[in-house]
């Protein structure tokens, strides 16, 4: 009887490891804070610059660049929220899409903190720490 309590919490079971199931939680925590700071963010900006794109020449150009690059990331935050949910069910599929996204997110961040951004250094290397730890977690299940 022992030997089936052992057996049945080994690696192979197919059960979801708690590591996994608290990093896919801090996961979820982290992307829905930036995709919320992110949505908040871009309708303050839109609110502010809304007078300046027809007193401006090529403002209102500048002004969708700038949403356009907040709907990114803003997709990239929903797409690693959806991937961290699939993971902590079981299903390994979404490790491929959250490292997809998070690369991507970790990579825009290293460009903003190449320019002396300290916290985008740090979220950077947090996120690309996210899918090391979640691939190491994955061989687990």
């Amino acid at each position: 009887m022992s030997e089936e309590i052992i057996d049945g919490n080994s690696a192979g079971s197919g059960e979801v490891p708690q590591a996994l199931k608290t990093l896919s939680i801090l996961s979820i925590v982290g992307n829905s804070v930036w995709a919320l700071l992110l949505l908040i963010t871009m309708f303050w900006v839109l609110g502010n610059t809304s007078g300046l794109g027809s007193l401006i020449p090529g403002m209102g150009d500048a002004i969708a660049l700038i949403v356009i690059i907040f709907v990114v990331m803003i997709l990239l935050n929903v797409l690693g929220l959806m991937a961290a949910m699939k993971m902590m069910k079981g299903n390994k599929g979404g490790f491929t899409l959250y490292a997809v996204a998070t690369s991507i997110w970790a990579l825009l961040l290293l460009l903003v903190g190449i320019q002396g951004d300290i916290i985008s250094l740090l979220c950077a290397i947090t996120s690309i720490g996210f899918i090391i730890a979640f691939n190491m977690q994955l061989k687990k299940m």
